[in-house]
């Protein structure tokens, strides 16, 4: 590419950000805090928690209370007590240790069958209660879209479904299995709930988007779709971000491509722009996305500059799915780039003043460990120089970093799957929290 030698330059600047030691790493320097992008030592230690849950997949949503508080949702492995997979809540005080008020000492683990329960995404309702949305299956088999709802002490909400609990199924149950994962979930302003997945009667049969609204009471909401469901194939498949416009439309996107569902829940021919009123947070996706207040979206992906060189590169779109010509971001990548590489981006959220955050994974040469990393772009799409080294930051800590949140105060939270020698727990959830200014 045409600005390759420029961006060597820059990226020869980078530094790679060592953390104090939690696996034996080397302390980094004081200095180093007080600029943008170095992490906060008011925060766990030295700007980094690690918490042992026996993790059965990184996290994979998160967020920040109005107290300040911090929400992590996680798969964890569960052999020995209510399921083999179970979803984990973890919740953290603003200083990073577990808040003891929550749960069993700040986790709190939920299932509907013994088998699999996997957590997708999570939503934070204003009086405090916490919707999580995911799948449970009895038997790999049969895949259902599970809500859950706890109280803001992490107990299931009793007003909320069967105990707390609410499953749906899209499809029936077919010869050899059917998948209907919800992946995310979003709160609407009269207080339903809109959880958006996929339904598929088998592995090979269409992938259709599904979605489901239900009343604040757990109950579907009858005057959606088909019986408070909806379903269409749309060519999206499984959604990774959803939003409601200020039509009451619902807006959907996967892979870069965006479609829509009217306020009744039918399947819209085109999307039709209008501001973004209320969208989902960005959580773990394979290409993830956020919606912006005026109906844009951005969404990470990969860009391949040779054949072991794999670089980051965010894209923006109007709401209709063309390409938006105020944004353009070369590829990049989160580490010096006059070295071989590979960038993974896992993860993309907005600061308040329209510049974009993306986390994922730097791997350097074949055959070494992947490290958790985070980039800062302007809101044109230009790395933010102000950030890190130019523009991004390569930690210590061995990893991915899954989620990324802006904290009220501007600071960035970092939230993924660390790489431990700890036998016993060798993938710990991660938060690493890093200053804005």
């Amino acid at each position: 590419m045409g600005n390759r030698s420029t961006r060597r330059q820059t990226g020869r600047l980078r530094v790679v950000v060592a953390l104090a030691a939690l696996w034996g790493m080397v302390a980094f320097a004081p200095a180093a805090i007080a600029a943008p992008g170095g992490l906060d030592g008011t925060f766990g230690s030295g700007g980094v928690v690690t918490t042992a849950v026996a993790t059965a997949m990184a996290p994979t949503d998160a967020a920040v209370q109005p107290d300040g508080k911090i929400l992590v949702l996680v798969g964890i492995s569960d052999p020995n007590g209510i399921a083999t997979t179970a979803y984990g809540v973890l919740r953290y005080r603003g200083d990073g240790t577990l808040d003891p008020t929550f749960g069993t000492a700040g986790v709190v683990k939920v299932a509907f069958t013994n088998f699999t329960n996997t957590p997708h995404a999570l939503v934070l309702q204003p009086d405090g209660k916490i919707v999580v949305a995911g799948e449970t299956s009895a038997s790999g088999t049969l895949s259902e879209f599970f809500l859950v709802r706890l109280t803001s002490t992490g107990a299931l909400d009793g007003t909320f479904g069967s105990g707390g609990k609410v499953t749906t199924n899209f499809v029936g149950q077919q010869a050899g299995g059917v998948s209907n994962p919800a992946t995310v979930v979003l709160l609407q302003p009269d207080g339903k709930i809109v959880a958006g997945g996929v339904a598929s009667q088998c592995a090979k049969c269409p992938h259709q988007t599904a979605l489901a609204r239900y009343n604040p009471n757990g109950s579907l909401d009858t005057t959606f779709g088909a019986g408070g469901t909806a379903t269409a194939n749309l060519g999206i498949g499984s959604p990774s971000a959803l939003g409601e416009d200020a039509a009451g439309d619902i807006v959907t996107t996967s892979g870069g491509v965006n479609v829509e569902f009217s306020a009744a829940g039918v399947a819209q021919p085109h999307v039709t722009p209008a501001p973004i009123t209320v969208a989902t947070h960005p959580g773990f996706q394979i290409n993830p996305t956020v919606y912006r207040a005026d109906g844009d979206y951005l969404f990470a992906t990969t860009f391949a500059e040779g054949l072991r060189d794999i670089d980051a590169q965010v894209h923006r779109r109007t709401p209709n799915g063309g390409d938006d010509s105020t944004f353009t971001n070369p590829p990049f990548d989160f580490s010096d780039e006059g070295t071989v590489a590979t960038e993974s981006p896992q993860a993309i959220g907005l600061a308040q003043d329209g510049r974009v955050l993306v986390a994922g994974i730097h791997t350097g040469a074949a055959g070494t460990t992947g490290h958790i990393a985070v980039a800062r772009l302007n809101s044109n799409g230009s790395l933010d120089t102000t950030f890190g080294a130019g523009g991004a930051v390569t930690t210590a800590v061995a990893g991915q970093g899954s989620v990324t949140l802006v904290q009220p105060d501007g600071k960035i939270l970092v939230i993924g799957q660390g790489t431990s020698t700890d036998t016993a727990d060798p993938f710990p959830v991660v938060l690493l929290r890093f200053l804005d200014h």
